[in-house]
């Protein structure tokens, strides 16, 4: 009888003590450096050019340690306009399985974790395109795809809008992420969605305009959302320079829970060009993990 409650004793506290110790891992969050790519489009037509820039920044971001990369709502080509020099957004679209298939390998292959904006085919006749983000994990599968929600006026004419379905956190190493593309943050409702679902990371991605010569709404995106919870962080990244009719105006950032700005283009003496931009954010990280194995955990065993 006394080697039976023993047992049962040791077995509880085994339980008490490990399911303790994965909670409070939960809990406790880690410094990653991350990355945000605020790009310029230099090739408005076809698809070449710029991926090959956009990767080239990606490789420059993970030498110097960043593990998660974010690029702006469609850095690939031209953002509005449905036909230019013969080529449809239908046409720009068409190589969504190339670049997929292209960021996916480069994510394994640098181990980091990847965020970029296309245009996707609908299926639709009406409105043949999707304005998509997907989150690349450091395995190269997409762990998460947003369909803007909220399409603007100089797309309306050919792209086909997501719906609040897509306003989903998913798990990433770095925890409860959600995603949300330039308009869909202009509205409170959206990020609203996103915050009751326990988010940790907020990653907004735009090709926004710049208002009066000031920066861009980059930072200013995703401050409602870390200012609504306030535990949740966000990462802006906004377009610059000229895309077609529209001028985009960078002010890329990153904004700490609570709403503080931690660092954005154009302000806090960072220029507002073309350019990476670095912050070490305080995420869940699942590469701190729990060590099952260790001595202590199989004697409680």
């Amino acid at each position: 009888m006394l080697t039976t409650l023993v047992t049962i004793f040791c077995l509880s506290a085994s339980f008490l003590f490990t399911s303790a110790a994965l909670a409070e891992q939960a809990a406790k969050r880690w410094p990653v450096l991350a990355a945000i790519i605020q790009y310029q489009v230099k090739q408005l037509d076809a698809v070449g050019i710029d991926a090959d820039e956009v990767e080239a920044f990606i490789r420059e971001a993970a030498a110097n340690g960043a593990k998660l990369v974010v690029t702006p709502e469609t850095p690939f080509y031209r953002y509005s306009i449905w036909l230019r020099h013969g080529v449809t957004q239908l046409d720009l679209a068409n190589n969504y399985d190339s670049l997929v298939s292209r960021f996916s390998n480069l994510s394994r292959e640098l181990g980091i974790c990847l965020v970029i904006g296309l245009r996707k085919p609908s299926g639709n006749s009406h409105l043949p395109v999707y304005n998509v983000a997907l989150f690349f994990g450091p395995n190269g599968n997409i762990l998460g795809m947003h369909h803007k929600v909220i399409i603007s006026v100089t797309e309306t004419s050919f792209t086909k809008s997501g719906n609040q379905g897509d306003l989903q956190v998913f798990m990433t190493p770095y925890g409860k992420t959600g995603m949300l593309i330039c308009k869909d943050m202009d509205e409170y409702w959206p990020s609203k969605a996103l915050v009751g679902q326990g988010m940790d990371l907020l990653i907004g991605i735009s090709a926004a305009a710049s208002i009066g010569g000031a920066p861009g709404r980059g930072w200013q995106n995703v401050y409602p959302a870390c200012a609504i919870g306030g535990v949740c962080y966000g990462i802006a990244a906004n377009q610059i320079g000229t895309n077609s009719i529209d001028t985009t105006g960078g002010g890329s950032g990153f904004v700490a829970p609570g709403g503080h700005r931690l660092s954005a283009a154009g302000y806090d003496g960072i220029p507002n060009d073309e350019r990476i931009l670095y912050q070490t954010l305080l995420l869940p990280d699942a590469n701190h993990s729990v060590n099952l194995s260790a001595p202590l955990f199989l004697l409680l065993r």
